[in-house]
């Protein structure tokens, strides 16, 4: 089964210094940039006090802004490390496209998320109109910020399945798209080495890394427009055979009408829980709701039609983990994606899930909100390329 071996660093998301504008750190860095240097000649060229030259490295190391990577000439003595800038003080360009909205962002490589932005789109118009669209909102992202550096790498979530190389296949929900190798395209357009990943994946990265790398075992669902799913277990994440793994929403579920699902079948989850078909059926009874952000703060207030159409959509996902549950026998099931912040979809799950796995299935397993928000593939894909930049030979 192919799989994502994530490696963890120390203090992913311990309070930066340098981020804090410290000018003992910023100094050290800047001299840095230079070039390699040992501790000697940090001092010798800041003119700070040997204690405080110590420090601010010793706190730079632990954030992983600088490393030592090999030994300065020897002059008689012990010979001293060189210090250089650390491949995770690099930031990458990131973004989670949804079918009608992206979220874009400037992220460290340890999944420290620097600067956002969100705007409209629409994934039917294509790769090609995409790709100028994130261009020129990078672009502005880094106008905004005028004291980031600039990206070393791209990371794109996608709402569909991504094989092994990052082309992306079978999208139902990504007209125009199937077989387009993504990374090449837009590395060819922005000169940048470019990862690809489906977007539950990256969010379960995320959120793995959010919670500080301890997670032992989790299935992370999103939830919105569509859904999607990813299980990570003590820092593996499990792609499958083809990549293909945690495709959740084309599970059959037990519904009264069964209607034809995207992919061809009858009864998918898709067709009874996500947020497209939520609308379709608010559409169909003449509501005033007419998207998804309209069908979150109704149910958070309680509306009488809202509310338990989100409730019944968490029931027909819990079903549909009751399974993998049982099989898995995971420590959280964590939800992600815009509807992760209503209750009710919560409570829907919760209940299914109680009323259908074994109890010894269920004794000590948590349903969560995901901790890191929208923020959950953006972490993600700034961690795999960290992965990525690190480990270039990996597949």
């Amino acid at each position: 089964m192919e799989s994502i071996t994530l490696k963890p660093i120390t203090a992913s998301y311990s309070a930066s210094l340098s981020d804090a504008n410290n000018t003992t750190d910023s100094t050290i860095l800047s001299e840095l940039l230079h070039g390699p240097l040992s501790r000697t000649d940090l001092i010798n060229k800041t003119h700070f006090p040997r204690s405080t030259v110590h420090a601010s490295v010793r706190r730079l190391l632990e954030q992983n802004d600088i490393e030592e990577y090999r030994l300065a000439t020897s002059t008689g003595g012990r010979r001293a490390a060189l210090l250089r800038i650390s491949p995770l003080h690099d930031v990458a360009d990131v973004v989670e496209l949804g079918s009608h909205h992206a979220r874009v962002g400037i992220a460290k490589l340890t999944g420290k998320i620097l600067a956002t932005a969100d705007l409209p789109l629409s994934i039917d118009d294509g790769p090609e109109a995409i790709i100028t669209l994130l261009h020129h909102a990078w672009k502005k992202l880094h106008q905004d910020n005028p004291t980031l550096p600039r990206a070393t790498i791209i990371g794109v979530a996608v709402p569909g399945p991504v094989d092994i190389h990052g082309t992306i296949v079978g999208a139902a929900r990504m007209p125009g798209w199937n077989k387009t190798n993504f990374p090449q395209l837009l590395k060819k357009a922005t000169g940048l080495p470019t990862i690809v990943e489906n977007d539950a994946r990256a969010g379960a990265i995320g959120e793995w890394t959010k919670r500080g790398e301890t997670t032992e075992s989790s299935i992370y669902v999103k939830v919105g427009s569509g859904i999607g799913a990813s299980w990570i277990a003590d820092g593996i994440v499990f792609r499958g055979h083809q990549g293909f793994g945690g495709e959740l929403t084309h599970t059959r579920v037990q519904s009264p009408n069964p209607t034809i699902c995207s992919c061809g079948n009858t009864g998918c989850l898709e067709t009874v829980a996500s947020g497209a078909a939520l609308l379709r059926h608010l559409a169909q009874i003449d509501s005033p709701i007419t998207t998804v952000n309209e069908l979150i703060e109704a149910t958070q207030s309680g509306d009488v039609t809202a509310a338990p159409l989100v409730r019944n959509a968490g029931g027909y996902i819990g079903e549909a983990l009751s399974g993998l549950v049982n099989f898995l026998n995971p420590q959280h099931i964590i939800i992600g994606g815009s509807f992760s912040q209503t209750r009710t979809l919560i409570a829907g799950i919760r209940s299914e899930l109680y009323q259908r796995c074994l109890p010894m299935s269920t004794a000590n397993l948590t349903v969560d909100t995901a901790i890191s928000g929208k923020d959950a593939p953006l972490i993600g894909m700034a961690i795999l390329a960290r992965q990525t930049k690190t480990t270039p030979n990996q597949p």
